[in-house]
Parts: C-alpha cells; structure tokens; sequence
C-alpha cells in the first residue's frame, strides 16, 4: 500500500537522506523549515512502511511548478513516480511545469509518458561542480 501524505517537521532528515542517495546537492533542514512557511509551497512524502520518495513543488492560484522528485533507487521504475504526478492532477491546476536536466534522459522518457510537453530549454540552468548544463522546460496542460 502507498500513502501520499503532506511532509511533517520530523520527516526531514529522512528526506534529506532520500535526497543524498539521488541528487549532488541536497536541501538543508533550515530551507525545509522555510518551505513549510510558504503556502505556495508543498513538499509530500511517498511512503509505504518508510519513506520512499518525495515531491516538491509551488502551487499558486491554477499552476503548479514541480521543483524536484526524488524516488530510492530500489523504488523507481515500479510506477510511483506516475503515482506522485496522477496526485498532483487531482489538485485540477490549468498547467504543470518542470525543468530537467538534459542529460537526463530517464526523467525526460518518464515526463513525456506521463503527458508531459517540450516547450522550451534553459541555457545553462544547472550548476555542476565543473559545468553548467541546459535544462528542458516541459509542460503539461490540462
């Protein structure tokens, strides 16, 4: 059974170590803290009997822009990411926009899959220890 649920302030470190497996760089408990202050800001965890993964994301008014998704290794592939983003529907925006890596050619095949646009690319929007790399602006319209 899966339970999608809002982040609680003693869910933290256990994003944070969600993160560090996934990503370069990770959030730090003091922006967690911050995000839970912003109402345009949602952070939901994805659990079965621990926490296995994570969405990020702003909501304002019928538009929401996903920041970041993190799923543990041993999970993705097993259609939880799909999961996250039929969650984020429900929420009825007009539009869904995400930027990803355009090396990332994973997440690219599983946001075209799931409805998902290329609209767009932003030059140089990531910053890599020695690089910087264009994102992918994808879009999905209701």
């Amino acid at each position: 059974m899966i339970n999608i649920s809002s982040v609680k302030k003693n869910d933290y470190f256990k994003l944070i170590a969600v993160e560090n497996t996934l990503f370069e760089k990770s959030t730090l408990i003091n922006e967690f803290q911050n995000f839970t202050n912003n109402i345009s800001i949602k952070i939901w965890k994805l659990v079965t009997t621990k926490i296995i993964g994570f969405v990020h994301f702003y909501y304002v008014k019928n538009e929401v822009e996903i920041i970041s998704i993190g799923i543990l290794k041993e999970y993705q592939q097993k259609g939880y990411g799909s999961i996250i983003i039929k969650e984020i529907k429900q929420l009825k925006p007009k539009k869904i926009f995400l930027e990803v890596s355009v090396e990332n050619t994973h997440a690219i095949n599983f946001y075209l899959k799931n409805g998902f646009k290329k609209i767009g690319i932003r030059k140089g929007y990531y910053n890599r220890t020695e690089h910087r790399i264009d994102a992918l602006r994808l879009l999905f319209e209701f």
